[in-house]
């Protein structure tokens, strides 16, 4: 097809800022796009192209000849006054070429944007081939919205002739459109009557990918031939693909093996790996699998779940044809370790290729063993086999098209929430494998998030694997419905622990149950919540030789447990090097004259001292950590989730009783270890030894009242819990039934005022949940043009702040960076002599050595108000209104400026001590 002098006139990016007059026609570009989804495509398992095939209906071949056409067409509005004003070179050419306007179009930066224009005319032209017109605007709405976020009915209506051009201006886009699909060479147009759910995010998510590979080729000439350009622009398209680390999606394991052949690495001559009976279980249920599957795991702790998780992927992967997998976790710190695992189990697949595994949180930049497999883009001859991190899928919105991922559960999450962009999120998490840890971890309104992001795995052709140790009937049979299960069968049936799977198709689900290694008998004991009773008697166990921990439930109170320890006349001494007043010194210990070595761990540290303090923790209480005869730890609940960490001896603050529970999973957890006299694990809870109806204090502000009382009263009366036989019985008793008979007149209103509260909030939460989604992939009301509530733009910091993005609720917080103001300078700490830069934008090194020290504060007196008390702050100290606001990594934190280690904030006083973190005072 010969093209005519107007279309060639079309320009569609240019060089205009560096003044070189260089410019890329708009059918190159289309072409460009084109090329690159084909080419993505073709590295694709065969699956994905299946999946597209069944969205339009059509074999194969056909299918892929559309899609990648559709992709291209995603700028034809680009050929419209509205755009080609924007180059005043380029529109001189375009009028020359005979495409003029009388009515000047609306002028930027208030021009109507190129893609509302794509979407407003791509129907009709849809139309015309074929196409069902409802399902033609759903193809243009998902290719109209490559820029983040869909057009509103009222962008669309503004699409009027001067903006888009009339009369020649319909002529010349009909003819790009139908060079662009005389190249593909498609054939008839799809019947099908609508292009929703799954359909569309697919094809939105790989026309953003397609474009921001497209848009980044180097200008090429075009010559009269466009299928020869095509094919050019294909090659040019893999070169760029290989230079960025996206290979040939192929699976791991082609051909089955046996769980402990994937994992003999793992055993040791003396030792060879056996596999579980969980794993064992979960390897009967792979057998025979045709098709998508979501199994959900629940078992104790130190069962071997995340090696089963790790097998699933390989097996799902081999049989689905899925492009790789997602592990998502409910923390940053959970998020580091799993990733070295994982990195761990791919080295051994890495040596006879090249594999991308990349660390999604906000913090990554920072984690030593992520920063060591990062690699610049290089040309394929460059590269080396092995398991690798390459930058361009370190940017946040590209995360999730790397093969392998770990990281949080919010960066999943974002792929439905009304975020830039999340489209291709979705699209990155869709024929895969999705694994989520510590499923029981989230409250009422993120658990509902995840319900939906299951639906749309189950929608997008995903396997899914789900973790927990304790999981209440309630939120089970709700993650088993949201990926097609029918009749679930009763607990009574299929006992804890258990396997359940749901196939796709098969609405019936399969129950595998196993037997659980054997755990001594946990002993209970009562205590009070006072914290000096509580030093006391983990200073006597700890005399005894051993590890002791001491989880509470907030801050506040593991700083002052730390501090009632060192008050204590046998309690800790604060070790020199911790008090120099210069920063972090390394070594987050102290000791008292028995040896005892005590240490605090929370998240109120600036980040490199508690991701030092995290790695500290590991190493002396981690599986393969070096014990201290006698040591302390005092911590929060940043233990409580997939560390893999072992005590002989410990406190807890009275919470939820899963909670309690996972927190008991860390008491003997490694055989074989010297546990001074303490021969049984003993579990002392805080909050139990009460009289009549407790008050659980600042317990209440984190969890609800209700589960608070319920796990009170499931252990009032106990002084053992036999693990793990009563988990599941335990969970049940708090979440899923009545309460006890015979309670007092007190107590029952004291669950009536408290559930009526619960049951409130958890209402408003599952609504809110339902309807934070940009939809239900069932639905088909998100796929007309309306006003969507637009979240922020997540690309500067993914995990600083859930609730500012809805992944979470709860109190919104505040990234800070701690400055010393020395001599009249800004320093990082009080000994350094460099001077802090408060300048817009920042080189990468600059801004990871201020990331370092910042610290995510929730305070109320803080973040109140739009952050009137830091805005106020950095006014009186004559800072910039918005420091470091061109520096991603930056963007959205706050510099505060300590004066002898304190700063005043209105009515509070921050104070960052070099042993207890940031302490609050008024």
């Amino acid at each position: 097809m010969v093209l005519s002098e107007r279309a060639k006139a079309l320009w569609a990016k240019s060089d205009r800022d560096k003044d070189q007059g260089r410019w890329h026609p708009l059918i190159a570009h289309l072409l460009d796009v084109a090329a690159c989804a084909e080419a993505i495509l073709e590295r694709e398992p065969k699956r994905t192209l299946e999946l597209y095939a069944q969205d339009l209906g059509l074999p194969l071949e056909p299918a892929k000849a559309w899609v990648c056409a559709l992709a291209g067409l995603h700028d034809i509005g680009k050929a419209s006054p509205a755009f080609q004003q924007k180059w005043e070179a380029g529109m001189k050419r375009v009028w020359e070429a005979g495409l003029t306007w009388a009515t000047p179009p609306t002028a930027p930066p208030d021009d109507l944007p190129h893609s509302v224009i794509s979407e407003e005319v791509l129907p009709d032209l849809l139309e015309a081939k074929g196409w069902n017109p409802r399902a033609a605007r759903n193809v243009a709405a998902a290719v109209g919205e490559h820029h983040g976020f869909r057009a509103t009915q009222e962008n669309l209506d503004s699409v009027v002739g001067k903006e888009k051009g009339k009369g020649a201006w319909d002529k010349v886009r009909g003819e790009l459109f139908e060079a662009v699909l005389n190249v593909l060479n498609v054939g008839e147009a799809p019947k099908v009557p609508l292009y929703g759910g799954a359909a569309f995010q697919r094809l939105a998510g790989l026309t953003s990918f397609a474009d921001w590979i497209g848009s980044s080729l180097d200008f090429h000439p075009l010559g009269d031939d466009l299928g020869e350009y095509y094919q050019k622009a294909k090659a040019r398209a893999a070169q760029k693909l290989d230079s960025l680390g996206w290979f040939r999606r192929e699976p791991l394991m082609p051909e089955p093996q046996s769980l402990e052949a994937v994992f003999a690495y793992l055993g040791r001559p003396e030792e060879p790996f056996r596999a579980r009976p969980l794993q064992a279980a979960l390897e009967r249920l792979l057998e025979e699998i045709s098709a998508p599957a979501l199994f959900l795991v629940e078992a104790p702790m130190g069962e071997g779940k995340t090696e089963a998780a790790l097998y699933a992927h390989l097996r799902l992967q081999a049989v689905n044809g899925h492009r790789g997998m997602y592990v998502a976790l409910p923390t940053q710190a959970t998020g580091n370790l799993m990733f070295e695992r994982v990195k761990a189990f791919l080295d051994r697949y890495g040596k006879s290729r090249r594999l991308d595994l990349q660390l999604l949180h906000g913090a990554s930049e920072l984690v030593e063993a992520y920063q060591k497999i990062r690699v610049r883009p290089n040309l394929p001859d460059e590269g080396e086999e092995g398991v690798e991190a390459q930058v361009w899928f370190s940017h946040r919105k590209r995360g999730l098209l790397s093969e392998y991922a770990v990281g949080t559960v919010d960066q999943a999450l974002l792929s439905i929430l009304p975020t830039k962009h999340h489209f291709v999120r979705l699209w990155g998490l869709g024929n895969r494998v999705v694994v989520l840890d510590e499923v029981h971890a989230y409250d009422t309104y993120t658990s509902g998030l995840i319900e939906t992001l299951v639906r749309w795995l189950w929608a997008l052709g995903s396997s899914v694997v789900l973790m927990s140790a304790t999981l209440p009937k309630a939120k089970r049979e709700a993650l088993l419905r949201a990926f097609g299960a029918g009749e679930i069968p009763e607990a009574e049936e299929k006992p804890y622990p258990r396997i359940t799977r749901v196939v796709m198709g098969d609405a019936k689900p399969a129950v595998e149950t196993f037997e659980a290694r054997e755990q001594p008998t946990l002993a209970l004991r009562a205590l009070s919540l006072d914290l000096k009773a509580i030093a006391e008697k983990a200073l006597e166990q700890a005399r005894q030789g051993g590890c002791v921990a001491c989880i509470v439930n907030t801050v506040q109170r593991a700083q002052e447990l730390y501090q009632a320890l060192a008050s204590n006349p046998d309690g800790i001494e604060v070790s020199p090097d911790a008090s120099r007043g210069c920063g972090f010194s390394g070594s987050p210990l102290a000791s008292n004259p028995d040896g005892i070595e005590v240490s605090l761990f929370h998240a109120r540290y600036p980040l490199e001292e508690r991701l030092a303090r995290e790695r500290a923790v590991i190493a002396r209480f981690g599986k393969e950590g070096r014990r201290p005869p006698k040591a302390i730890l005092v911590a929060t609940q940043v233990v409580e989730q997939s560390l893999d960490l072992d005590f002989d001896v410990m406190f807890t603050d009275l919470a939820p009783i899963d909670l309690v529970l996972q927190r008991a999973g860390r008491l003997h957890r490694h055989r074989g270890r010297e546990r001074g006299q303490h021969t049984q694990p003993v579990l002392w809870v805080a909050g139990l030894e009460a009289e009549g109806v407790p008050d659980f204090g600042t317990a209440e502000r984190v969890y609800e009242r209700y589960v608070l009382l319920r796990s009170w009263l499931a252990l009032r009366s106990r002084t053992q819990i036999k693990l793990p036989d009563e988990i599941d019985r335990l969970v049940q008793e708090v979440y899923s039934e009545p309460p006890p008979q015979g309670l007092s007149e007190a107590w029952r209103e004291a669950l009536e005022q408290a559930q009526a509260r619960m049951d409130k909030k958890d209402s408003t939460d599952r609504d809110e949940a339902f309807y934070a989604a940009f939809g239900q992939p069932e639905e088909t009301d998100w796929l007309e043009p309306q006003t969507f509530p637009k979240l922020p733009d997540d690309e500067p910091n993914p995990d600083d702040d859930p609730s500012l993005l809805h992944t979470r609720k709860g109190s919104p917080s505040a990234t800070v960076v701690l400055l010393h103001k020395v001599g009249g300078r800004l320093c990082l700490d009080p000994c350094r002599k460099d001077v802090v830069s408060l300048a817009s934008k920042l080189e990468l090194s600059e801004a990871k050595r201020l990331f370092a020290r910042s610290v995510k504060l929730s305070r109320g007196e803080l973040v109140k108000n739009d952050f009137a008390a830091l805005r106020a702050h950095r006014k009186a100290h004559g800072l910039p209104a918005k420091p470091w606001s061109e520096t991603p990594l930056l963007a959205q934190a706050h510099p505060v400026v300590l004066e002898k280690g304190r700063a005043v904030l209105g009515e509070l006083e921050l104070e960052l001590h070099p042993e207890l973190g940031v302490v609050y005072r008024r």
